[in-house]
């Protein structure tokens, strides 16, 4: 078994690759995209747009480590294989090896014992994880979910939590610690188990602690929100002391500005994407978009300000984004337009 030494020693020695080879890259996955069922007239998708949206193994994988006396976590962006494109659901192993869940997971179940795997669903089993890692030191997994794809994950302790497309999940093989922890980048949908030890997500430079609970997260940019469905949960920002929540409730943290504002919410909306829609009320077109993008890989950018549009809609998320599109600009007062190689939305009154 390799060493987390080992490990970083691997990862510090791969070539962090060139400009030329990532945009290889994204001619490759150019071509895989054009096999999809979508109209050419709204979008073609260039090789930098593919370059820029595409889950390169190698540059988005975070490891955490803890600082002696404190709680809070330091990400460490590691450069892996450039070769190495992610498309489908993948699991990170705490050796350093990628499994793609669609194709390589059997071999992997066998060998490793302690994982299930079902359609769009890994469970770790507690009891065999239980006999075989006592007096084992921690080990952890990532998780890591590309465009159109979501996926659940059942952890040694009986938690359930569901990843949207474009994030990432660390988490312990089994809970050896006195407090339960992951790690989280984009969004996911947590059901946690009842526990004697803790349970905390930390994401964003926060950290969320749990008390028997269900609820959503998500983290986009410099913004964080999380939204409380059933339980209880603290959310603690730096420098400020935890805030309880209570069902109903959503906590938003601006990092940019260190605010955070408490309010109450129609939890539907941020747990639409559970059921496989997008589903919005009255919400600022930027921020629609923005989801819109992390679900289709595409890039949209935004060339006047369409945070004063706000649409209301509910639309299936198997929907092909040429037709989202069309549906945004017969509900608005905004026009897809393409400009040098790039998808920019814009009101049809900016003169």
């Amino acid at each position: 078994m390799k060493t987390e030494q080992d490990i970083e020693k691997w990862m510090d020695s791969v070539r962090i690759p060139s400009d030329e080879e990532v945009e290889a890259a994204g001619v490759r996955f150019d071509r895989r995209i054009r096999h999809l069922r979508m109209r050419s007239r709204m979008l073609r998708y260039s090789r930098g747009i593919a370059a820029s949206v595409m889950l390169l193994l190698g540059v988005t994988l975070y490891w955490f480590v803890e600082r002696d006396d404190q709680s809070h976590q330091t990400s460490l962006t590691r450069q892996m294989n450039q070769d190495i494109v992610i498309t489908e659901p993948t699991l990170i192993l705490s050796d350093g090896h990628s499994v793609i869940l669609d194709t390589e997971v059997q071999d992997t179940v066998r060998r490793l014992g302690y994982l299930t795997l079902e359609a769009q669903h890994i469970v770790y089993d507690t009891a065999v994880l239980a006999e075989n890692l006592k007096n084992q030191s921690m080990e952890y997994n990532m998780l890591v979910i590309p465009a159109a794809h979501t996926y659940v994950v059942q952890l040694s302790d009986g938690s359930v939590v569901t990843l949207n497309a474009g994030s990432r999940l660390k988490y312990p093989v089994n809970f050896l610690g006195s407090v339960r922890e992951v790690f989280l980048e984009g969004e996911a949908y947590f059901q946690v188990a009842k526990n004697a030890k803790p349970f905390e997500v930390h994401v964003a430079q926060t950290g969320i602690r749990v008390y028997g609970t269900c609820f959503n997260v998500k983290q986009q940019n410099n913004l964080l929100e999380t939204v409380l469905v059933e339980g209880s949960i603290g959310f603690r920002s730096p420098d400020r002391e935890e805030i309880r929540i209570v069902p109903g409730e959503q906590v938003s943290y601006d990092a940019s500005s260190g605010s955070v504002q408490v309010c109450e919410v129609d939890t539907q909306y941020a747990t639409a994407w559970l059921e496989g829609v997008f589903r919005y009320s009255d919400k600022p077109l930027d921020l629609i978009l923005k989801d819109l993008s992390v679900w289709y890989g595409v890039e949209l950018v935004t060339d006047s300000d369409v945070s004063t549009v706000r649409l209301t809609m509910n639309l299936s998320k198997t929907t092909p984004v040429d037709e989202a599109m069309d549906f945004i600009e017969s509900m608005t007062n905004c026009k897809l337009m393409k400009k040098k190689e790039v998808n920019t939305i814009e009101k049809k009154d900016v003169k």
